[in-house]
């Protein structure tokens, strides 16, 4: 209680002396200055308070000005689609902006103090160490593409751009381009089609200015002399004639067929219907077919097949692919030759085998066998002509059941041909 009155009294006492002074100044301002200077003084004062007024509105001006400049760089920086890197020399993360970080699918704290290195796959690495090495040895900026690897993630292809900062640091920007990688490699894909269509067309006018014009120009030719003979009553020579154009017919039939089947596979027009069959049914219907090419030439057909073999399959398509390789057997078979087809399971596909004792192939001419931009037709031991396209409609008939097709074969000593049928567990 009376340290309560004592406070008050020391205020009360403070303030009183206070008051005095205060009038002990104005005091002597009275007999220092005149009213004139006191309003000139006064005058001084309210100009450098309107001085100081207008410098704090400049200064607070420029202050907003600079905090949104920072934040338009922070945001230019942090969201600008590339991913920008400060590195040290050792190739340390220092700083990176969101975008970076968000490519490397890391947030940016733990990102500090790894090596960007470390995400470069490490089949495109020695690319990478070379673009930081030369941008460290020249100062000149440098460029390079490496793809970044990640665990929970695809790989992605990118641009860098490097440049080394007044303070020696790295600044690499990083630039997601496994898009534009994925259209080139479309174009590519695209332009190799094209390519291979072209061949296509050229194959087709070959064939079709050349192959066929022979088996027609002998049946007119024959056909002329035919009428000829049926008009001399020369019978004999006639049946002759008969014959010539029932197998330059017969080519042409085969040609038009294969040229056919090769368009409608192109287009799409030729449906696949896998169905069960039965392997030796359709080697029976083949053999039938060709039994009189083959007798013409004494050459027999021996089908080794172990049991009564089930498989699925399209049959117009199996059918048509072991025709042409035994028919090219026969083909290039000398007379009185041997055919052999067999056939064996394993791991759920089927394999099948067609082997003659002819003349054999090239190991250089193998490998286009299949390619319709290197294939020629080639004449048989008896100077039988054919297309050239029965090989590239088997292989495709073969890529249909999402099997195998390929030939083994020496000089002088024949040829195998095997094909494979994945078949249902």
């Amino acid at each position: 209680m009376n340290t309560g009155n004592k406070s008050r009294e020391s205020a009360s006492s403070l303030r009183k002396k206070a008051e005095e002074k205060l009038a002990e100044k104005s005091a002597l301002h009275t007999t220092l200055f005149d009213e004139g200077e006191t309003m000139k003084l006064i005058h001084e004062l309210e100009v450098h308070q309107v001085e100081l007024e207008m410098q704090n509105e400049e200064l607070r001006i420029a202050t907003d000005i600079a905090v949104s400049a920072s934040e338009k760089y922070t945001m230019l920086y942090d969201f600008a689609p590339v991913g920008y890197f400060t590195l040290d020399q050792s190739g340390v993360i220092r700083e990176v902006n969101l975008t970076g970080a968000l490519i490397l699918g890391k947030d940016r704290e733990s990102l500090t103090g790894q090596k960007l290195k470390d995400f470069i796959s490490p089949d495109t690495s020695e690319v990478f160490s070379e673009f930081y090495i030369k941008l460290l040895e020249t100062g000149i900026k440098q460029t390079c593409y490496s793809r970044l690897t990640f665990r929970d993630k695809p790989s992605i292809y990118c641009h860098f751009e490097g440049i080394i900062a007044e303070n020696d640091n790295c600044l690499v920007a990083v630039i997601d381009v496994t898009e534009q990688k994925r259209a080139e490699q479309i174009l590519k894909e695209s332009e190799a089609r094209l390519k291979e269509l072209n061949a296509t067309k050229d194959k087709f006018f070959s064939i079709i200015a050349h192959d066929l014009r022979g088996p027609f120009t002998a049946i007119i030719g024959f056909a002329s002399l035919l009428r000829e003979k049926i008009k001399s009553e020369d019978y004999k020579e006639a049946g002759k004639y008969a014959e010539f154009i029932q197998d330059s017919s017969s080519r042409a039939m085969s040609l038009l067929m294969n040229l056919l089947d090769w368009a409608r596979l192109q287009t799409g027009k030729i449906k696949f219907n896998p169905e069960n069959l039965r392997l030796s049914e359709i080697i029976d219907g083949v053999t039938v077919m060709l039994k009189d090419s083959a007798q013409q030439k004494s050459i027999t057909i021996y089908k080794k097949i172990s049991g009564d073999i089930p498989l699925v399959a399209d049959k117009a398509m199996i059918s048509n692919v072991i025709l042409n390789i035994v028919s090219n057997a026969i083909k290039f078979t000398n007379p009185g030759g041997n055919v052999e087809i067999s056939s064996f399971n394993d791991q759920n596909e089927l394999t099948v085998i067609i082997t003659d004792n002819g003349v054999g192939i090239n190991k250089n001419k193998i490998e286009k066998l299949f390619v319709i931009e290197g294939n020629q037709s080639t004449r048989g031991t008896l100077n039988e002509e054919g297309t050239g396209l029965g090989l590239i409609l088997c292989k495709e008939f073969i890529s249909r059941h999402g099997g195998k097709i390929w030939a083994e074969s020496e000089p002088g000593k024949g040829s195998s041909f095997f094909f494979t049928i994945p078949q249902p567990k």
